[in-house]
């Protein structure tokens, strides 16, 4: 190990870039591996995006990352009225980064405007389940569900920012995810493709969760390349990285200006299986059989010992299990049986084995891994390893009959988040079975606890069952950064900059 990371150092001794200045002029620069699309948080929601527009945009409240309590934002007060009906009080006297004043008029548009799905949010269970958004004054505002929906707050605490209803309208929503204005705690100061700069928002309210910035700037560089993100690391060109892979945390931490460490974290992995043939009528996935023996012949207690590291665990169940409504105990477990793998292969009319496309990202030493085990039973995967937005599109448009990804559920703390982004019928889903969708909606429709529990735990049967996915594991996230800076990683995997500060 300590070869590859004098190797990073050399490569590093190649590059030009200046060094950071971080502590000196209160800076902080930060190496992300995927540059987003623009800064709209409801497209833009591949975890490096989600990170940007936490820190530009507030929600109306804000979820403590220690108690998971719920605390003001934008909104001071919250009362639920009915089954369907939420009442917020908003924060008197905030201000966009343009100076104009936010009022429940924001709100409406906002929500209403990516509520309708021609608008293209990306994660559409984040906003279907709005009716409508109504202004009781300039100070109030009340967001209806179509259906009694147990996880609004969830949902209006992790994905659902605000923003300037007549700035963006007139400028259209492409031209403000490139522009953005936001009341968040920094504010887009600029830049142009692979760098540019969040300087911290003078006149950020007090009171909020958020607390106000200790750190003045940040500069966002964009380094796709793992090798180099951590070779910037070292070198001090970069001052905070994550995905650092795990089997290079260790050695990092051993460097006297660098603090490297893993993160346990809420996001999932699975492989998901074209079950619905969005591939094509002769889709192999179409066949239980063939879902059944991937499940059987992926070692993933290997995996996670030897490629996930940490307090990674392997996971039984489409969910992470702390979220609401996550019955561990309602899953049908699949243990590492290559030889049933072939048998169920066999049975199902291929005994030869066949061929198919799985697209992933991330992690390749896990994605060969997987490429390994499937080709010990018959299976040849041509696995394509492409960045996150890319691989995520190609698993929902239907090109790729395996999926090795992974979700973070918005660090939303309920199964609505996990379960029912891909079994409800939607792009996400490969599977589209009427039985789950229909479990899913009744549990996302009522406020009976109980009740929610039941269809849960009957659609976790099912799903694992008819073995649409084979759920992997639970993520681990490396992180690297100055020794001189104070940050705390937490397990809703959301760094937060606005509590960062230098020693």
């Amino acid at each position: 190990m300590t070869h590859r990371l004098t190797r990073y150092a050399a490569a590093f001794a190649l590059l030009a870039t200046p060094l950071a200045a971080g502590p000196g002029d209160n800076s902080l620069t930060i190496g992300l591996g995927e540059e987003p699309p623009g800064f709209d948080g409801y497209i833009s929601t591949a975890r490096d995006g989600v990170l940007l527009t936490r820190h530009l945009f507030d929600m109306l409240i804000y979820r403590n990352p220690e108690t998971f309590e719920y605390e003001p934002l934008l909104a001071t007060g919250w009362t639920r009225i009915d089954d369907l009906t939420w009442e917020f009080t908003l924060r008197d006297g905030v201000t966009f980064h343009d100076g104009s004043l936010f009022t429940a008029e924001d709100v409406v548009w906002t929500l209403t405007t990516y509520a309708n799905p021609e608008t293209g949010a990306r994660s559409q269970a984040s906003v279907q389940w709005i009716e409508r958004v109504e202004a009781v004054d300039d100070l109030t505002v009340r967001i209806v569900s179509k259906t009694p929906f147990p996880a609004a707050l969830e949902f209006i605490s992790g994905s659902l920012p605000i923003y300037p209803s007549d700035y963006a309208q007139s400028v259209g929503l492409q031209a403000f995810s490139q522009a953005p204005i936001g009341t968040g705690p920094y504010m887009y100061a600029g830049g142009d493709s692979g760098q540019f700069t969040l300087e911290a928002f003078d006149g950020y309210y007090q009171g909020g969760g958020k607390g106000t910035p200790s750190i003045d700037t940040l500069i966002v560089r964009i380094i796709p390349d793992t090798a180099t993100r951590v070779a910037e690391v070292i070198g001090g060109n970069v001052e905070w990285i994550w995905n650092v892979p795990e089997d290079q945390v260790a050695q990092l931490d051993t460097l006297p200006a660098v603090t490297a460490t893993l993160g346990s974290t809420m996001r999932i992995a699975m492989i998901a299986m074209d079950a619905a043939g969005r591939t094509g009528e002769d889709s192999p996935f179409a066949d239980l059989r063939v879902r059944q023996a991937v499940n059987h012949a992926i070692d993933r207690d290997t995996i996670v010992a030897e490629l996930v590291g940490g307090d990674g665990e392997v996971l039984n169940v489409p969910c992470y299990p702390l979220q609401f409504g996550c019955d561990t105990g309602a899953a049908v477990v699949y243990d590492y049986d290559p030889d049933k793998a072939r048998a169920l292969l066999a049975e199902a009319g291929y005994g030869d084995g066949f061929s198919v496309k799985m697209s992933s990202y991330r992690d390749r030493n896990r994605a060969e891994a997987v490429q390994s085990y499937l080709a010990a039973v018959g299976i040849t995967v041509d696995l394509e390893l492409v960045q996150a937005r890319a691989s995520f599109s190609a698993w929902r448009e239907g090109e790729v009959g395996l999926w090795y990804g992974d979700w973070g559920s918005f660090s939303i703390a309920d199964v609505s988040a996990s379960l029912g982004n891909f079994f409800n019928g939607s792009t996400n889903d490969g599977a589209r079975d009427p039985e789950i969708m229909d479990l899913l909606a009744s549990a996302d429709a009522t406020v009976d606890e109980t009740a929610r529990k039941q269809a849960y735990s009957t659609a976790i049967r099912l799903i694992t069952e008819r073995a649409y996915w084979l759920p992997m594991h639970t993520i681990v996230m490396g992180y690297a950064y100055d020794s001189e800076l104070n940050f705390q990683a937490n397990v809703d995997e959301l760094p937060r900059f606005f509590l960062a500060s230098w020693k």
